[in-house]
């Protein structure tokens, strides 16, 4: 009773809030709209990892400054491309942890502004403090003046790639892990199984670092007017204090704020309002009105079941269930949009759930054209998905392929009984009763089950990925095996169409709908986002804990399916 009166009582708090929130918030966004200047810098502050969508919901803000996003970041960039009040756009960079193709699509946003005679400024108080600073001032590159902190650091050191493996606290703990796989390269298993590299893991990574490396490499050579070879061996001699940095044209200038801020206020002449993010969106997104366009987002581990977000301590995050994302695709091939294009970010998971999204996206490809556009990474499940649409979009940077699979267990008998003194008493039926326990190790009959098992799911994923990139089945197998790509490896390779981000996706979709390069979108985005009373309300520990009980329940700590590839995190 108790905590339904609290409960009670929290609502009809909560209620009075948002109305009162609802009556202020419509009032300052039409004075904002009113206000805002007709000669104005738009003022950036970039920090953290750049999330990939953030809520539009403007009373959200009562909680306290939102997170920017990947695509508040594109909106307003997009929309000051157009903007005649804007003349100018600075950013401030703080500690930016975004992977390789969230800073792709940031700079190429920021480089069309420049295009369009926009003015673009970044400032670093320091570019790395004891820790790499590659993503911030690869960020700071597209903009055409780079300024750096009189103290700062430029830690520009080359890219480096860490992959934990837990074989060594497994054993410590009398815990026997067995994980096959179907490919040397699908080395998720390897988190598992192993120590260190093994010689393919090694390979795979090794060629993964390359290609990042290349890429950085060449648009921070064409942004600052050096020869790549210049480039590199300023990798390979880095960091640099300021003045060094400034010596060797990496930045523009050393400068405090406050002077900074001053001079990007001026132009031509001219005293510039700053108007911050924020205050921007407030007053309109672009693609908001015009032929529509759904955009269906999809994040996370893929599952079955429903979106959500899993606070296991290992594999948790974002979730992307399979019966959201199916049910979105119905709900999108009901509607009257011209064209979808299907934002993935996700290291696939489940095989099941795979297929069921992909069925239905497929489906909604044969009535309305789907453009794939992957972000950070689209592998194994995150590719499987893929397969159906009419274009797949890939930043350069993205993590993309692995087409392969890979299950297993734990063998937690010993650890039970050596560390615990807990001993099990143990009765089945049939021979293969205890195939999914995780007490004893497989038989060897056991063990075969697992590999046909395996190889089944490996041979539907290949037919699908062949069927839809019109390769052969020996073609995507010698591509497959596990292997992890860029962008720009898997163009070589013919698993994706384009190099791009978003925007080159929307202009894939606007041409396979009939429409002009021109002509005036409405982006509708879907799944709709969870209220935002409803995560309020949800903000209960008990509710945490409920869910991580319930994500134990679904064995989600353990392994998300047999189609996932971790994340390979660069710095």
């Amino acid at each position: 009773m108790a905590k339904k009166r609290r409960v009670l009582a929290a609502l009809g708090c909560l209620a009075l809030v948002v109305l009162f929130g609802v009556l202020v918030v419509a009032f300052a966004v039409k004075a904002v709209v009113q206000r805002l200047p007709g000669n104005a810098v738009l003022h950036v502050d970039i920090v953290g990892s750049i999330p990939e969508r953030g809520a539009e919901d403007p009373l959200e803000e009562l909680l306290g400054p939102r997170e920017v996003s990947r695509q508040d970041l594109r909106d307003a960039l997009v929309k000051a491309r157009q903007d005649p009040r804007i003349k100018a756009i600075r950013l401030k960079i703080h500690d930016c942890f975004a992977g390789m193709a969230t800073v792709q699509e940031i700079r190429e946003q920021l480089q069309a502004l420049a295009r369009s005679g926009k003015s673009t400024y970044a400032f670093l108080e320091t570019a790395g403090e004891g820790y790499s600073g590659n993503m911030p001032y690869f960020l700071a590159t597209g903009c055409q003046r780079v300024v750096l902190g009189p103290l700062g650091d430029l830690t520009l050191i080359g890219l480096r790639a860490e992959v934990p493996f837990i074989r060594g606290t497994l054993d410590k703990l009398g815990i026997e892990p067995e994980f096959p796989g179907v490919g040397d390269y699908k080395t998720a298993r390897n988190f598992y199984i192993e120590k260190d590299f093994t010689p393919a893991h090694r390979e795979m990574t090794s060629w993964l670092l390359g290609s990042l490396s290349q890429q950085l490499v060449r648009g921070i050579a064409q942004a600052r007017g050096l020869s790549e070879e210049e480039v590199r061996a300023l990798l390979a001699s880095g960091p640099f204090s300021g003045p060094e940095a400034l010596q060797h044209k990496l930045v523009d200038a050393i400068q405090d704020w406050s002077s900074f801020a001053e001079e990007t206020a001026r132009k031509d002449g001219h005293e510039l309002k700053v108007v911050s993010l924020r205050r921007y969106l407030r007053s309109g997104r672009p693609d908001r009105e015009g032929a529509p366009i759904a955009v269906v987002v999809g994040e996370g581990a893929i599952m079955r079941g429903e979106s959500g977000f899993s606070p296991a301590p290992l594999f948790g995050g974002e979730v992307m269930g399979a019966e959201t994302l199916a049910r979105t695709f119905r709900q999108v091939r009901q509607s009257d949009a011209r064209a979808v294009i299907f934002r993935i970010n996700s290291p696939g998971g489940s095989a099941v759930a795979s297929e069921i999204i992909r069925l239905e996206m497929e489906r909604t490809a044969k009535e309305k054209p789907v453009v794939v556009s992957m972000g950070e990474v689209a592998g194994s499940g995150g590719y499987w998905i893929t397969c159906g649409a009419q274009r797949i979009v890939a930043d350069p940077g993205t993590m993309t392929g692995s087409i392969g699979v890979f299950a297993g267990h734990l063998a937690m008998a010993r650890f039970w009984e050596e560390k615990l003194g807990v001993t099990w008493g143990e009765l089945a039926t049939s021979p293969n009763a205890n195939l999914f326990g995780s007490l004893h190790p497989w038989t060897e009959e056991q063990r075969q089950e697992v590999y046909a098992w395996l190889d089944r799911i490996y041979g539907q994923f290949v037919e699908r990925v062949a069927r839809s990139r019109k390769l052969t089945h020996e073609q995507v197998d010698a591509i497959g095996r596990g292997r992890v790509f860029t962008g720009e490896q898997a163009l070589e390779r013919g698993l994706v169409d384009r190099l791009g981000g978003f925007d080159v996706a929307l202009e894939e979709a606007r041409k396979l709908a009939g429409l002009a390069p021109d002509e005036p979108v409405e982006l509708r985005f879907y799944p709709r986002r969870v209220a935002f009373w409803r995560r309020l309300v949800q903000r209960d520990e008990e509710d945490q804990v409920r869910a991580l009980l319930t994500a134990l329940q679904q064995r989600r700590l353990f392994l998300p399916g047999p189609v996932w590839v971790p994340p390979v995190v660069v710095r």
